[in-house]
């Protein structure tokens, strides 16, 4: 049978093609073999476009890594307990190299143990068929396909198979990027590996997990294309209530998360918020406080994540009241919780004028300063203490609602509302 040769060109920049062909000669020229490989050989069937130059090296990855980067001028980073290295070049294309290699696992849920190997065992060790597979570098067989284990005819018919019978209870997480690759591509998990994966389940593989490992997959399914229907299937396999207690992917969460996907494109982004704890959040609005706690602990959250989803168990009722506040009430609400919460809170309302409101407040809400300040006050006869603190917040929240503007009209407000010396307010 003649080989199948992938049309590289056609889902790849004419930089990238250049690149491979100049990484496969590098290897041909030093008697090893390059393989690209993984998702982006799936991807390249799919007909679909993939970010990810992923290179698998026959002979010392490492090596080649280092001679690469000389010859093609590219920043390198090593890896050298797993065998592996990233080209960063100039222009920002990322080209991860690896040696090929086996893995074994010391207990089921652990980092593997590499081990240098021919193309064929580095195929083996992968989580699906669809992504074991491999296109040749080499010079006389460029764009040659090696697919062992039948990931073309399974990208065919539409089906995510897993390679070996033990490779959920290897590495538990691979449940959860089956499912995404369901979700993603449309696909269904093969019968002999739904039985693997519920008897994996039923066995408690999960518990193996540590607690980053689990975030960062959790984490990426809020990145799919289709985030709501992960977390729908992961509920209808049983899955999502055994890794996060009290999440509820039903009612009106789709709708949330839609919201919250855009809302998240628009405000600005930076270190103070994470947009999958605001997916989270949503996802357990409504959790006991309980529940919370044991999510936050399994998924080893950051303090700011932990904090941020402390308010799940809460987060329906600050947007019922959101929707009958003013500036001032928002402020009173919201002034001091994350930023995720607000935004959580800006989905979950429902009236457009209440929303405008709050992305109002968002926006400029929280710069808002009253003219009259504490010094002023005491020059109007008050007294430092408790008391100056409390006119300037009811001052601020005037100033919020629109009912004083401007120094004349905030002074007048003091004097109409407080007695000197001590700021309390008149009867």
């Amino acid at each position: 049978m003649p080989e199948t040769v992938i049309d590289l060109a056609k889902n790849l920049s004419t930089k990238e093609l250049e690149l491979l062909r100049k990484i496969g000669d590098l290897a041909g020229s030093g008697g090893a073999g390059a393989w690209l490989v993984g998702g982006i050989v799936r991807d390249l069937i799919l007909g679909v476009g993939s970010a990810d130059l992923d290179i698998v090296i026959e002979g010392d990855g490492l090596a080649f890594a280092r001679k690469a980067s000389k010859e093609l001028v590219a920043n390198l980073i090593e890896y050298e307990k797993f065998l592996t290295a990233t080209l960063q070049f100039p222009d920002l294309t990322r080209v991860d190299i690896a040696t090929a290699r086996t893995e074994t696992y010391e207990r089921p849920g652990s980092l593997p143990v590499v081990a240098r190997a021919k193309v064929r065992d580095d195929m083996r060790r992968r989580d699906f068929t669809i992504n074991a597979m491999a296109v040749s570098l080499s010079k006389d067989r460029f764009g040659g396909l090696f697919d062992p284990f039948g990931g073309a005819s399974d990208i065919a018919g539409k089906v995510v198979r897993i390679l070996h019978d033990r490779s959920f209870l290897d590495d538990p997480t691979r449940i959860l990027r089956g499912v995404r690759f369901e979700v993603r591509f449309g696909f269904m998990l093969e019968p002999g590996t739904m039985n693997l994966l519920k008897g994996a389940l039923a066995g408690g593989a999960f518990e193996s997990i540590s607690g980053d490992r689990l975030r960062e997959e959790i984490f990426l399914g809020f990145y799919e294309p289709d985030p709501e229907g992960f977390f729908s299937r992961l509920h209808g396999l049983g899955i999502l209530g055994e890794i996060l207690p009290g999440a509820d992917p039903c009612g009106p969460f789709p709708g949330y998360l839609r919201d919250a996907r855009q809302v998240s494109a628009l405000v600005e982004k930076g270190k103070h918020w994470d947009s999958a704890v605001l997916g989270l959040l949503l996802l357990m609005r409504g959790a006991s406080g309980e529940q919370v706690l044991r999510v936050a602990d399994r998924l080893n959250l950051t303090a700011s994540g932990r904090r941020a989803l402390s308010y799940a168990p809460d987060i329906t009722r600050l947007a019922r009241e959101a929707e009958d506040s003013v500036m001032s009430g928002l402020h009173g609400m919201l002034a001091e919780v994350p930023y995720e919460v607000r935004l959580a809170v800006l989905v979950m309302m429902e009236g457009e004028v209440p929303r405008r409101m709050l992305v109002e407040y968002m926006r400029h809400g929280r710069d808002i300063r009253s003219e009259v300040n504490g010094d002023d006050l005491v020059k109007m006869g008050y007294k430092r203490g408790p008391g100056l603190r409390r006119i300037l917040e009811a001052l601020l929240r005037e100033k919020m609602d629109g009912n004083v503007n401007g120094r004349e009209e905030e002074e007048k407000f003091v004097r109409e509302n407080f007695s000197a010396p001590d700021g309390e307010a008149l009867a």
